[in-house]
Formats: structure tokens, sequence, C-alpha cells
């Protein structure tokens, strides 16, 4: 059985409790933080969140055209993992 730890994250005002791999915590607290100032930086509050989700991953595929290492997908699977606690 894979061992899990609970993280709370507020992440655009919202709280949120997220279950994850002890050694993806500290990734999982740095992509909450980065996502949180993109949003701060975004004026359309309507439709920050997929702004925010753009322009992440557009800075991520600038910065990896030639190729992807396990960091960066396990970055877009933990991005992903918030958006998705965000639209329940």
């Amino acid at each position: 059985m894979t061992k899990v730890e609970k993280v709370s994250l507020r992440i655009f005002g919202r709280d949120l409790t997220l279950a994850c791999p002890p050694k993806e915590k500290e990734n999982l607290i740095k992509a909450a933080n980065l996502l949180n100032d993109e949003l701060n930086n975004i004026n359309d509050k309507n439709n920050a969140l997929i702004i925010a989700g753009l322009n992440l991953a557009n800075k991520s595929l600038k910065g990896n055209s030639t190729s992807k290492n396990d960091s960066d997908v396990s970055f877009k699977k933990l991005l992903s993992k918030i958006e998705d606690a965000l639209e329940k």
C-alpha cells in the first residue's frame, strides 16, 4: 500500500486538503504557491483559473521545448490535481 500524506492548501481563496505521496508534498506546496502567484497577477477573476493554467502551461512548454524530465511531468500532474480539486 502506498503511503500518502494530507496537505492543506489555500488556492484562490479556497481551502483544499489533498493526499499525496510524502516525496511529492514539497512540490505540491510549491505548485500551489506558483499557482497562487499566477492567479494574483490576473485581473479577470472570472477566468483566472483558465488563464493561470494556460500561462503556466505556456511557461512550461517554453522551458522544455526539447525534452521533458520526470519533475516536469510530476509538476503537470500536480497542477492538474489542483485544478480538478478547484473545479469541485
